[in-house]
């Protein structure tokens, strides 16, 4: 119960100890400004210094009794619970209040609400309510105030609203707006873990109007912040950030409530993919909390900085934050919201670093304890978890299950961006589910949900404007556009690499040097001038030459790709220029990859390594647009466009004679130098994640496959071979996984500098002997390919053409890797 304001006829009453109603005024006008400190010291100076006014009452005096019950409010809401237990009990010795005082027990109530015996407080409260007389008074109110407030604690949230909805317009009545204004702050943070985000909204923006009302500007920078966490959780991130620098400029010289509002900003800089200023503000509170004693806060900074370095594809690092947040948080509640909440965390990233079994049992814990908190929307994240841990143990049907449930409550909190997140896992599993051969009638189902599901992923991310996962989503919904376009037997193993490899003209270039490499493929595309295309081998040259054919005015004709290092010139010849036999009729029996590319586009793959004596030939191509066949004494005309790619300098190679100069010339007149993936390290894991996509058919990341240590090794590793190296990494890593063997990748130097290995499983010694894998060949090693042929039951050859390659390399492979030989 807040005090009454004093009555004249009380206030003249002659005080012993000095107090003055002028000065009780003041400190109760001081508390409903939210000025805490300073109503107390007014009120410490009313009753000396020692809590002790120096002569025991023989009766309860109206004006001390109501300045002890305010001394005991401002200690309770300075969090200061010892000091008020024992200010009530001092009180009672020096007869400011009664043994059975109805306030002083509102007042224990409150304490025992803070120390979590919500249950006591529940029964209590109901059994003083029995005993009331009906008439609405501060007892009362408070009374049901205190009873709303144990059962949302104890997760009764719908026997708790008209309880607190009662307090609030008894308050109202009773002129109490300090307390009307906790009322309905209570009323929006019970709405808001029914998961009614727009309710809530609407109790806070009450108590906010109230609470401006009274100038209490500590209390209205705690409206500012809830709001905020209403708005981040719909996606108004730019609202959020709007109301929590609103906050801060009233919290100044609060250090508690500049903690709270540096972690919502951190956590808002968070979803929305700025890492940097999101950590900076993180640590900022953290550094803030020990200081000033703020446990909970404390507990919170470490949860979201976990977070961040989760987001960013580092969950080792992230668990070591969320383990010392636990230590935090269990001392302060062992079952509280923040326990629940960094347990489902925890399992999240140990279900990222592999560790499923132990995931699943630490999510499983945490939906337990959200159920009992009441706590929807945490317990639909954790749903969401589980259904991404359920399906990486293969239990396709629970994945499913917790995913679409998930996605059903946040949808009816209006929460968009876990939403969009729920929305773009269950596209991937359902993926993934077609492609185990385990969906049976129901894959053409699962691939429609799917594609609603990416849709919607999309259209979220769009409306929320998170840059950081457009790739992802754009890759998973191209990805399930070519599933739907080709619609074949989905319960066939995921097709072969080379089959995934469409469409060849895909280009991902995030760093500045190949996105300008892009936009000179672009400018060059309309014209029929030759191209020259030089970088060093696996740059990705042959994809930009399909890039230039297919945006230019042939991208309807074909494209033929000519290899120019074969090595007899005759065999070449032929095969490009076609042959006429005599006794024919004088038509080319075999008309020649020149004729096959009329109207499109002829591609010379390692163009420095063409024959002198078929240069010739190429320059009167170039330059008169004619060609003869062999065996033909009559010129065809040819209507071609020349890409040609080189793996050196062909100034280099018209030094050594190897190519004649007007050739060389003739081919650089438009140039397009590709630099080296060394060169461009900020296109190493966009490419990675999507060869990754392409391979498994929806979309993966590298950081849900590989661990911290694997990351950084792709970080560091200077790719020799450039995207060719990289591509088949991800397909080893694919492979691995798929197979399920190992896909730790480490940095390992040796002499011949520093390589990619996978490492074996843990356990497995390499000794040499013939039961361990030698080094793989292609990416593949003697154990996975004997699992491909199993699968295939014996069938080297549909083990070939998954692989992408011809049945001779797979014999080939595995001689090299026989054991012991």
């Amino acid at each position: 119960m807040r005090p009454d304001c004093i009555n004249e006829n009380q206030g003249m009453v002659p005080e012993p100890f000095g107090l003055v109603p002028d000065a009780f005024h003041q400190a109760r006008s001081l508390h409903l400004e939210g000025r805490l400190e300073e109503a107390l010291a007014i009120l410490n100076t009313l009753f000396g210094p020692q809590d002790n006014a120096g002569t025991v009452s023989t009766e309860p005096n109206a004006c001390l009794r109501e300045a002890a019950l305010l001394k005991a409010w401002c200690l309770i809401e300075l969090k200061r619970h010892n000091l008020c237990s024992h200010w009530l009990e001092t009180a009672r010795q020096l007869g400011h209040l009664n043994a059975q005082d109805p306030a002083a027990v509102v007042l224990e109530l409150n304490l025992q609400l803070f120390a979590e015996n919500y249950e006591l407080v529940q029964n209590t409260a109901e059994q003083l309510l029995k005993d009331t007389t009906g008439q609405v008074d501060l007892n009362l109110a408070e009374l049901r105030l205190l009873l709303g407030a144990a059962l949302r604690w104890q997760g009764f949230l719908t026997e708790a609203i008209p309880h607190v909805e009662f307090a609030d317009s008894a308050f109202l009545v009773l002129n109490e707006p300090g307390r009307q204004a906790v009322a309905a702050n209570f009323l929006g943070w019970a709405h808001l873990s029914m998961g009614h985000l727009n309710e809530g909204r609407l109790w806070f923006e009450k108590s906010l109007q109230i609470n401006t009302g009274l100038g209490a500007t500590l209390r209205m920078a705690q409206n500012y912040q809830n709001l905020s966490i209403v708005s981040y959780k719909q996606g108004n991130y730019d609202l959020a950030i709007e109301l929590l620098e609103k906050e801060l400029e009233l919290v100044v010289d609060s250090p508690d409530m500049t903690c709270r509002a540096r972690i919502a900003w951190g956590n808002v800089q968070r979803l929305r993919g700025d890492f940097t200023a999101a950590r900076r503000a993180l640590m900022e509170a953290y550094t803030l909390a020990p200081e000033n004693g703020l446990a909970r806060e404390e507990g919170l900074a470490l949860e979201f900085l976990g977070d961040v370095f989760r987001d960013e594809g580092n969950p080792a690092e992230a668990r070591r934050y969320y383990q010392r947040g636990l230590a935090v948080a269990r001392a302060l509640a062992p079952r509280g919201d923040l326990v629940m909440e960094l347990m489902r965390r925890e399992g999240e990233c140990l279900d990222l670093e592999g560790r499923h079994e132990e995931a699943h049992h630490v999510l499983n814990d945490a939906l337990a304890l959200c159920r009992e908190v009441g706590d929807r929307f945490e317990s639909a994240v954790t749903r969401r978890c589980l259904g991404v841990n359920s399906a990486n143990l293969g239990r396709w049907k629970a994945a499913g299950d917790h995913l679409r449930s998930a996605i059903d409550t946040l949808q009816s909190l209006a929460a968009r961006h876990e939403t969009m997140i729920a929305e773009h896992f269950l596209a991937t599993i359902l993926a993934r589910q077609i492609d185990t051969g385990n969906a049976g009638a129901a894959s053409s189902r699962l691939l429609d949900e799917a594609w609603q599901s990416a849709l919607t992923a999309q259209q979220l991310n769009q409306d929320l404007g998170i840059s950081f996962l457009n790739n992802q989503i754009q890759d998973m919904i191209s990805g399930l556009a070519r599933r739907r376009l080709v619609q074949g037997d989905p319960s066939v193993r995921p097709v072969s690499f080379s089959a995934r490899m469409a469409p060849a003209s895909r280009v991902i270039a995030v760093s500045a040097g190949m996105q300008q490499v892009l936009r000179t493929c672009d400018g060059f595309a309309r014209y029929d001038t030759p191209v020259l295309i030089t970088g060093e081998q696996g740059t990705g040259k042959e994809l930009l030459a399909h890039r230039i054919h297919e945006t230019g005015p042939r991208g309807s004709r074909p494209l033929v790709k000519v290899n120019c290092t074969t090595t007899a010139d005759d065999v070449l010849a032929r095969e490009l220029f076609g042959q006429t036999r005599p006794g024919k009729g004088g038509l080319a029996d075999v008309p020649g990859l020149l004729a096959q590319a009329e109207g499109g586009t002829l591609l010379l793959s390692d163009v420095a390594d063409l024959p002198r004596s078929i240069q010739g030939k190429l320059m009167d191509l170039l330059k008169d647009g004619v060609y003869r066949p062999l065996g033909d004494s009559r010129q065809r005309r040819a209507n071609v466009r020349i890409i040609a790619t080189s793996n050196i300098d062909l100034k280099e190679a018209v030094a050594s004679g190897r190519l004649r100069p007007d050739l060389h010339f003739k081919l650089s007149l438009m140039t397009v130098p590709v630099p080296a993936l060394r060169d461009r390290s900020e296109d190493v894991m966009p490419l990675l994640d999507h060869f990754l996509t392409r391979l498994e058919g929806s979309t993966l990341s590298a950081r849900s496959l590989f661990d911290f240590q694997a990351l950084d090794a792709v970080s560091c590793h200077h790719w020799p071979g450039n995207v060719a190296e990289l591509e088949s990494v991800a397909q080893r890593a694919w492979l691995n996984r798929d197979l399920g063997q190992s896909v730790r990748l480490r940095r390992v130097t040796g002499t011949a500098g520093a390589a990619l290995e996978f490492l074996l499983p843990e356990g497995t010694v390499n000794t040499g002997s013939a039961q361990v894998d030698k080094q793989p060949v292609g990416g593949m090693t003697w154990s996975s390919l004997n699992v491909l042929i199993n699968r295939a039951g014996g069938n080297k050859s549909h083990v070939a053409r998954n692989l992408g390659i011809s049945r001779v390399t797979l014999y080939r492979w595995l001689d090299r890797l026989q054991p012991g030989e």
